[in-house]
């Protein structure tokens, strides 16, 4: 036989000796194990977060149904019926037109060489003044001034001047109607 030869299969050496070598943890790894971590933590608040939300939700509805009961319907039925009404009441006065201002318009605006004899309106209802006019000036000049000074009047749509003719005294009688925005007509308090 041979002297390296070994006739038994035990181990003479110890058993105990330690056959692995420990790895080193890379920054790697510690990342890793740190953003595991991490994740759990994360997890954990987040279930408990909405566990603290769920409640405070029932906590809320709970509150709500105490508030429905304590709620007094009538009243509210009642103030609800005022409101519309108040509305209405709005809308009739913001749309209610008036000549007023139209007359304060015309009277800063007229030339002394004139004077009115006969005043009416119409269309108020369809949102717009339409003014007749009749009256005598001092000439025909006073009345093309007069036409200049209107025309010149951001609230004046459209002025017709008609039946121009001499009267008596030497006065100069005619016919004026003028188209009225109807910004002027409305009435604000």
């Amino acid at each position: 036989m041979s002297p390296n030869f070994q006739s038994s299969f035990i181990p003479k050496e110890s058993v105990t000796k330690e056959t692995f070598k420990k790895k080193k943890t890379g920054l790697l790894g510690v990342l890793v194990v740190l953003l595991f971590i991490g994740s759990i933590v994360a997890y954990i608040g987040l279930y408990v977060y909405k566990g603290m939300v769920k409640s405070e939700i029932e906590n809320l509805k709970v509150q709500l149904v105490e508030a429905e009961k304590n709620v007094d319907k009538k009243t509210i039925d009642e103030l609800s019926q005022f409101s519309k009404k108040l509305n209405f009441a709005k809308t009739i006065v913001l749309k209610h037109q008036v000549v007023s201002k139209f007359l304060d318009t015309l009277a800063s605006s007229t030339v002394s060489a004139l004077q009115f004899e006969s005043f009416s309106y119409g269309n108020l209802e369809q949102g717009k003044l339409d003014v007749n006019l009749e009256g005598k000036a001092t000439g025909y000049s006073s009345i093309a001034l007069q036409e200049d000074i209107f025309s010149k009047n951001k609230f004046f749509k459209s002025l017709t001047f008609s039946d121009l003719m001499l009267a008596n005294k030497g006065l100069v009688s005619f016919k004026l109607l003028v188209s009225v925005d109807p910004q002027i007509s409305i009435y604000s308090p």
